[in-house]
């Protein structure tokens, strides 16, 4: 209720006639003391008008006293219109501050545990991003580890080309030293035939030019020289091709061996390329998963927490009302409180001049 208000609820009340009342009363006093002190002389001056002064002094008192109770009537009307007042907003003269914030009770509840709430879901994203520091150390330390099996892929790789590269240089030397065998056996060969050749022409022509028998000895054991010799020269041939072969042919097995071990760790360290990749790739779908979800928590948890701000704004809001209300209602109060205070000193006067004027 304003001041406007009240000012129009003592004017319901009481009218303009009770606003001039009030002016006549306070004036009233003012009126009466000089005529009382006036007739107070004119009663020592002539004793003989003092009946018809008491007259006119008793109407006047009549006047003002219907005056009064007519006061006291819209003070006890504008008492009764403030009681019914207060009792329809269910307020108190005593300001009762408890029954006012009592709704807040709960909506104070509701804040403190959603404030709790959100600490416990500050504390699990806090978790969830110490969890995510893990599993990115984590990938960082695979990623490292897959750039190590890498390197000893590319290293293995190089390993194998080498060897192959061996191997091919000992096949393309076994090759050679088997066409220098083929064409010892030939050249050989083609020795004792041409050899066989010469001894047989010598020993057609010895025949013819001598048949002496001695000489057929002779051919023979040159023959024989000759054979023995080839037969020397093609064992020697064939031990140092042996030997030769068997060489290459260790070399081939070790190198073959050491092929088949490379290839073995080079599968192995695919197989574990791929175990890390599969690795790597769920730690990047978790990570991607746990950010999504700390930010989907981070905004649903912070619409509700400013909704939940602009829903005690608007309760501390309406409670300042409230509050203003309730002091203007105190104030307007106060105020035609203190007008009955005056219009019972008002009277209290009149009633004490009264009493004063009987005395006389």
């Amino acid at each position: 209720m304003s001041r406007t208000s009240s000012a129009s609820m003592f004017g319901g009340a009481g009218g303009r006639d009770s606003r001039a009342s009030v002016s006549t009363l306070r004036g009233l006093r003012s009126a009466l003391r000089p005529d009382s002190r006036r007739d107070g002389d004119n009663y020592a001056s002539t004793p003989a008008d003092d009946k018809q002064t008491m007259k006119g002094l008793n109407n006047r008192l009549s006047g003002y006293l219907g005056r009064v109770r007519q006061l006291e009537k819209s003070n006890d009307d504008l008492e009764d219109k403030i009681i019914d007042i207060l009792k329809r907003r269910g307020k108190t003269t005593d300001h009762d501050w408890k029954e006012i914030e009592k709704p807040l009770v709960d909506l104070k509840k509701q804040v403190r545990q959603k404030t709790l709430e959100n600490a416990r879901l500050i504390l699990q994203i806090d978790n969830s991003k110490l969890a995510n520091e893990d599993f990115k150390n984590k990938m960082e330390t695979e990623l490292l580890v897959r750039q190590h099996v890498e390197r000893d892929l590319s290293d293995l790789r190089k390993v194998i080309d080498d060897t192959q590269l061996s191997k091919m240089q000992l096949e393309s030397q076994i090759e050679a030293v088997k066409e220098e065998l083929a064409y010892l056996k030939k050249d050989h060969h083609e020795d004792v035939m041409a050899l066989r050749q010469k001894v047989k022409e010598s020993d057609v022509t010895v025949e013819m030019d001598s048949p002496d028998s001695t000489l057929a000895d002779t051919l023979n054991k040159i023959r024989g020289q000759y054979e023995s010799v080839a037969v020397k020269n093609r064992d020697e041939t064939d031990t140092w091709y042996n030997k030769k072969f068997d060489n290459i042919k260790v070399e081939v097995a070790k190198n073959t061996e050491s092929l088949q071990s490379n290839k073995n760790e080079l599968n192995d360290l695919r197989r574990q390329k791929q175990l890390l990749e599969i690795d790597v790739q769920s730690m990047n779908s978790m990570h991607i998963s746990l950010e999504e979800t700390i930010q989907d928590t981070e905004g649903r948890y912070g619409r509700e927490l400013a909704r939940l701000n602009r829903l005690l704004q608007q309760l501390e809001s309406d409670l300042g009302q409230v509050r203003d209300q309730v002091e203007r209602q105190s104030e307007d109060y106060q105020a035609l409180l203190s007008v009955k205070m005056k219009l019972e000193a008002e009277i209290e006067s009149y009633r004490s001049l009264l009493e004063g004027i009987d005395d006389e």
